[in-house]
């Protein structure tokens, strides 16, 4: 694994103004697209809610091929099939992403580069009705029978753990966890939709969410409060990049974002995968109730290009209501590896020892209960 070097300064220099979603609803195959009002609605709302007005924004990192340009390479055969393009959310300058951990990365390293941008990340899966297919795949493959030959998880524990994630994701909206985060007001999208957690595959979703990044300077330049500091690191990897490491690896991984696992009060971790969380937190040691503590994809669905987004967004959420200080979101893309470690409560994250992985092991302990 190579490790990109990121320095002091550069990665205490990105903060989250702010961070929202819509609801996440099933995808069913022959429903029409969800409409791009949906997009610029949680992107409205994020700026309204901020203060941040859209004069101020420069750039938008967005994952959402509806908002390719026509002259883009892609956007020729897409307009073949009938695809349909849009302008820009509020006339922003865009640039547009396979996935939102593209374009969160793009977003924290231009920033990096250009400390008075204000960048908004957008992401949204708007379902299977765009192209007949779209997002929906009816015939995911069995990935739960193969977990024990691959990363020795045992296929009961695989079971046991989709169970949890949904479980977890359905207790936290019951207990209205999520109501800060979600800002859509169209019908439909007011409050998260969950399949029954019985299948080992999470079934895909569909949601749009959005947050807002700039330098700690202009934010104070601004006046606006921020949420988080943010740093992100990456590694390019062979084979398989979801695949778990050991406890000094990933110390390794996050050293350039001043953090190590110990120090982490948050894991966020895909579950396309659904042997994935089994698989780290038996090779770093990390408590499981640690690890996706308001579910993940298996209690979500499954969200190809604002899964990412959607858990920074949950994430920072979480870590304010606990009071936790530090969090790692991991998110792939073909080949490589992102991380994303996000500090609240102080704008430093050195030393970290105000909270530990048992305090917030305590608070979220009760979170893990089975609803069958």
């Amino acid at each position: 694994m190579t490790a990109v070097a990121v320095t002091a300064a550069e990665a205490t220099e990105v903060v989250l103004v702010d961070a929202c979603r819509s609801a996440v609803i099933p995808d069913r195959p022959g429903v029409p697209e969800t409409p791009s009002q949906i997009l610029e609605g949680v992107i409205g709302a994020l700026l309204d809610r901020s203060g941040v007005d859209v004069s101020t924004v420069g750039e938008l990192f967005l994952a959402d091929p509806r908002y390719l340009p026509t002259d883009s390479p892609h956007a020729g055969s897409l307009a073949d099939s009938g695809w349909r393009f849009e302008k820009p959310p509020f006339g922003l300058h865009t640039q547009v992403s396979a996935t939102s951990a593209v374009s969160l990365e793009q977003a924290l390293k231009a920033v990096e580069a250009q400390p008075d941008l204000v960048a908004v990340v957008a992401a949204s899966d708007f379902g299977s009705g765009a192209l007949g297919h779209g997002d929906f795949d009816d015939h995911p493959p069995a990935r739960a029978a193969a977990a024990p030959n691959r990363w020795h998880v045992d296929v009961d524990d695989v079971l046991s753990w989709t169970h949890t994630s949904y479980a977890r994701s359905l207790e936290c909206s019951r207990a209205g966890d999520f109501t800060r985060e979600i800002v859509a007001t169209a019908p439909g999208y007011l409050s998260d939709v969950f399949r029954c957690g019985r299948s080992p595959e999470p079934t895909p979703a569909r949601g749009s969410s959005a947050v807002i990044v700039t330098s700690r300077a202009r934010a104070l330049e601004l006046g606006l409060p921020w949420r988080a500091s943010l740093r992100t690191v990456c590694s390019a990897r062979g084979g398989d990049a979801v695949a778990p490491l050991d406890t000094k690896t990933f110390d390794a991984l996050l050293a350039p974002c001043g953090v190590d696992a110990a120090h982490l009060d948050q894991l966020e971790l895909p579950e396309d995968d659904p042997a994935t969380p089994l698989a780290w937190i038996k090779s770093t040691g990390i408590s499981e109730y640690l690890v996706n503590p308001r579910g993940g994809e298996l209690g979500f669905g499954r969200l190809v290009r604002s899964g990412p987004l959607r858990s920074l967004v949950s994430m920072v959420g979480a870590l304010e209501a606990t009071g936790g200080r530090a969090g790692a979101l991991l998110a792939t893309d073909v080949g490589r590896t992102v991380a994303v470690v996000v500090t609240v409560g102080e704008n430093s994250l050195a030393p970290l020892t105000s909270a530990s992985g048992l305090d917030t092991l305590a608070r979220l302990g009760g979170a893990a209960k089975l609803i069958e």
